[in-house]
């Protein structure tokens, strides 16, 4: 029986982005425990005071009270234990108002930061009224309120060995980038400098078990530290010497407004299936260098 002819491979095509792509840095593990032995020393303080005076939660709701709302006040003989006063409890440590604990408060915190220094959208000269408008009526809030901004991080610790795949984490590298640009009425010279801008540390799922019996709480999926907090200089010198910046290099790209070309991938595939045996990537565009994927190969169209 003569054998069967071979399928010829079917190539798909398909479209990617043409910006550069954000890396997630990579630390080495002894300094990734040097600094979580740092971190761990810094708020130790913080959970021994939690242990001692902060009672959890049993998670159960008496019904008694719910009784007293509806028959009236209660006069049985715990009546005087309910008057009583409540022994006050010490203040948290310091260093309590200098950390931020949950990706939540981290998010919301940077989205409030990256609001006043990212760049808009708009063309300039439909913006220069509003510039004005925006920046007295700022002015006026702070005299009214008299709060100040929001503060800029340090360092932001992730327990997850892979943030980059992570959805949950992939927001985050981009609201960096954004807090630490210059707004559009400062003064050019308060451009924050690499040394400045904030760290963001990926720490094995591992760490999150040390960090949460340190802060005596269930877990810790992402700590962020504040600028010169209290007890933090040893900390930050460390990991500004150790760790780079995590750049987004496709928000100033993108504010660019420039035409970068249609990036096209190609996969062979073969069998029924379309298993994957091949990939190259094919840059369509006007002038300029080919961009694209590392595992890719470029050709000009």
């Amino acid at each position: 029986m003569a054998p069967t002819p071979a399928k010829n491979s079917k190539p798909i095509f398909k479209t990617s982005s043409p910006f550069t792509e954000t890396k997630w840095l990579e630390i080495p593990p002894n300094d990734q425990d040097i600094i979580l032995d740092l971190v761990c020393n810094l708020i130790a303080p913080l959970g021994d005071h939690r242990r001692t005076h902060v009672h959890p939660s049993k998670g159960k709701k008496r019904k008694r009270k719910n009784k007293e709302n509806q028959n009236g006040p209660f006069t049985g003989p715990n009546k005087q234990d309910q008057n009583a006063p409540e022994t006050d409890s010490p203040p948290a440590p310091e260093i309590s108002k200098h950390i931020l604990i949950g990706i939540n408060s981290i998010t919301r915190h940077l989205e409030a930061f990256a609001a006043k220094t990212a760049p808009t959208s708009m063309p300039v000269t439909a913006l220069k009224d509003q510039q004005h408008h925006d920046a007295s009526k700022d002015e006026q809030n702070q005299t009214t309120t008299g709060k100040a901004g929001p503060r800029p991080l340090s360092i932001l610790i992730l327990t997850h060995p892979k943030p980059s795949l992570s959805l949950a984490h992939a927001h985050l590298p981009t609201l960096l980038h954004l807090s630490t640009l210059r707004p559009p009425d400062s003064n050019p010279s308060s451009t924050s400098t690499p040394d400045t801008r904030t760290r963001l540390i990926s720490l094995p799922t591992s760490s999150d078990a040390r960090l949460a019996s340190s802060l005596h709480i269930p877990r810790v999926g992402a700590l962020a530290i504040f600028a010169n907090a209290p007890g933090a200089k040893a900390l930050e010198e460390f990991v500004r010497d150790k760790v780079g910046v995590t750049e987004c290099v496709w928000v100033d790209e993108a504010m660019r407004a420039e035409w970068r070309g249609v990036n096209v991938g190609i996969e062979i595939g073969s069998g029924k299936k379309g298993v994957k045996v091949g990939k190259q990537g094919k840059k369509v565009g006007s002038g300029g260098a080919d961009k694209g994927g590392d595992d890719s190969k470029k050709v000009k169209g």
